[in-house]
């Protein structure tokens, strides 16, 4: 009996599923590229802003990154691996996190293209849908673990010892997921379940009304920071009565001095308990309103923020979605670090943040991210260019990996299909070359080039258009730019074999890339040593509109002469290192009930006697990005 009772392990319950990863993931030794510095308010920060971004000195000096705060735009995995990999490791004071609920449904988010007429928007506007993020799992809930239990290891290595973690959730998974945390953090590091309760309009005849979530929080030590909050005694179902009652007894029943006992106590409020229904869902805060589902109410944020950390500690939300953690954190003077896998959710937290006239920040990407991606799918880049070929339903060729052949489906030409290299933006020299090189091949040469690329490089369509009007031998090759989406991945982990890429080919677009031309700089005598600079966006076309047929030949009409109303947002480097994009200035459609057109034109005062690269970066509401550069001596 006494040997059965030593052998007997106490505490070793676990969560089993058939693919439960076995090992924790490592650090990995991932640069970020940084994609923009974006500076709201240039002419109140530009002198806080590290010397390499400010002068032209990047490449001898680099920026100190762990005081920036800090967008990223990727997987989160490959994130939190290149953060360990850089210093991370025990560095973070507080993580929240909303990730998929294991919900099994799809969010988009709904753009309104308005044209704006003499100052006002059209009353009619037509809805673009974007695809925001999936929250279905093929696997079922083994899949979803898999994601997930990873990604808690590697935050759990980035929290302080003094720091906590809250993971929000609902009825979905979260029974699935305490078992989790309590194998990964320990459950002598659980602190509390925090019942958020709303309530809303919702029909569900054969069960109870769902109205609330789970936030679990955990901390990775037991010394913990945690600032004891209070609320109001009548705040929602929190109410307690004590006030009133004492209240209708003063004048009898109650002496002076308990009186000023309970004014006393009243100021103080009450402690806050773990269950919380003082704060409304997010559609009862109309302000808030970004048109991203499932963002979360500023509220919620302030009160775990307040709770589990201090001015100047660092905040990061691995799954930032509208960017609600970091508004918050910006607002009570916390650091933070945001990512986000869609490209939507940093649209829109960008320009919340701008909004906000938040202190500086970095957007960066993983760098060779798709390199990354590629080796974390199994395969190589050769490989994955022939895949990509295919389903562009062209013909690899066997004489080179990154070319194939086409006939193209609509007018029957034989094309020409490059696929670029993931980490080398496709610049206009290289499409020049490769365009020779199909008006030769194979003897007959081909009329059309069509290329396929992860990136192009700045002023690729200007260039490309004036390399080719200098030519002093006409190229007779068409050329056609087309991006490969980023969204390609989820499609290609489905593919395991051969048979697999053929359903796939419908479902992969490869829309053609956006045309930008900028105005020739504007420039005015101004101040004594300075002139006035007006750049602008000429013309801005997106030949392939990512709608339904239906709705394409209305939108068509309505951005005809009004191409603003595609731009989501547009920003100027005044002064382009060639290194890295500096936003001084910046103009957006913005988000919810702040949607307006952009203006078209940017001005500013510089310093004359010197030659200025201008850089221009633009995102549309589709998620294209083109940018484009022009100098200036004023």
């Amino acid at each position: 009996m006494a040997n059965n009772e030593r052998a007997r392990k106490k505490d070793s319950a676990r969560l089993v599923w058939d693919s439960k990863p076995r090992r924790a993931p490592n650090p990995r030794d991932i640069e970020f590229q940084t994609a923009e510095v974006v500076i709201p308010n240039w002419v109140r920060d530009s002198g806080q802003i590290p010397m390499s971004f400010r002068d032209g000195m990047f490449g001898e000096q680099a920026p100190d990154k762990q005081q920036m705060n800090r967008l990223v735009w990727g997987d989160n995995l490959l994130a939190m691996q290149a953060l360990l990999a850089q210093g991370y490791e025990g560095k973070i004071n507080l993580i929240y996190i909303d990730p998929p609920f294991w919900s099994q449904e799809q969010y988009n988010f709904q753009t309104a293209i308005q044209v704006a007429s003499l100052g006002e928007l059209s009353r009619e506007p037509t809805f673009v849908e974007r695809l925001a993020y999936k929250d279905t799992w093929a696997g079922g809930i083994d899949s979803y673990l898999d994601m997930l239990y990873p990604r808690l290891q590697l935050m759990k290595r980035l929290l302080a010892d003094n720091a906590s973690i809250y993971v929000h959730l609902d009825w979905h998974a979260a029974h699935y997921v305490k078992t989790v945390m309590d194998e990964i953090f320990g459950s002598e590091n659980f602190v509390n379940e925090i019942v958020w309760c709303y309530t809303g309009p919702r029909k569900t005849p054969r069960a109870f009304s769902r109205k609330h979530d789970t936030i679990f929080f955990y901390s990775k030590t037991d010394n913990y920071k945690f600032n004891q909050l209070t609320i109001p005694h009548k705040s929602g179902l929190h109410d307690t009565g004590q006030v009133e009652t004492f209240g209708r007894l003063r004048k009898e029943e109650v002496s002076q001095e308990q009186i000023e006992e309970i004014r006393k106590l009243e100021e103080r409020g009450k402690i806050l308990e773990d269950w919380w229904t003082d704060i409304w869902a997010t559609e009862r805060y109309r302000n808030e309103l970004l048109g991203f589902d499932t963002q979360k109410p500023e509220p919620l944020l302030d009160r775990i923020i307040r709770a589990s950390s201090g001015e100047g500690d660092l905040v990061a939300d691995f799954f930032c979605g509208s960017g609600t953690t970091l508004a918050v954190a910006e607002n009570l003077g916390r650091r933070w670090i945001g990512c986000d896998l869609s490209k939507v959710a940093i649209q829109v937290t960008r320009t919340r943040l701008v909004q906000q006239d938040a202190k500086p920040f970095l957007i960066e990407n993983i760098g060779n991210y798709q390199r990354e991606m590629i080796y974390l799918s199994g395969g190589r880049i050769g490989e994955m260019q022939q895949v990509i070929l295919k389903l562009y339903g062209a013909t690899p060729r066997r004489d080179s990996a990154d070319l194939g052949t086409r006939h193209c489906p609509k007018d029957g030409v034989l094309e020409l299909v490059y696929v670029g290299y993931p980490d080398r933006p496709v610049t206009a020299r290289k499409a020049e070359e490769l365009a020779r090189q199909a008006e030769k091949l194979d003897g007959t040469g081909y009329k059309r080039l069509v290329i396929l690329a992860w990136d192009y490089d700045y002023n690729y369509s200007s260039e490309l258009e004036n390399r080719l009007r200098a030519a002093k031998q006409p190229i007779k090759t068409k050329i056609e730019s087309r991006t490969i989406p980023p969204d390609i991945y989820d499609y290609l982990k489905k593919a395991k074999d051969e048979d697999d890429l053929e359903p796939l080919r419908g479902k992969i677009k490869f829309y053609e890339k956006p045309y930008l031309r900028l105005t020739k700089p504007q420039v005015k005598p101004a101040t004594r040593g300075k002139a006035e600079v007006t750049i602008g966006i000429e013309r801005y076309v997106v030949f392939d509109l990512p709608v339904a047929e239906k709705e394409r030949e209305k939108l068509q009409a309505l951005i005809k002469d009004n191409f603003a109303a595609l731009i989501d947002y547009w920003a100027v480097d005044w002064d382009y290192d060639g290194y890295t994009f500096k936003s001084q200035w910046q103009d957006m459609r913005g988000n919810g009930r702040k949607t307006k057109v952009v203006v078209i034109q940017a001005t500013a005062n510089l310093a004359t006697g010197k030659t200025y690269t201008i850089a221009v970066r633009l995102v549309d509401i589709f998620g294209n990005d083109a940018a484009g550069t022009v100098e200036v001596k004023p």
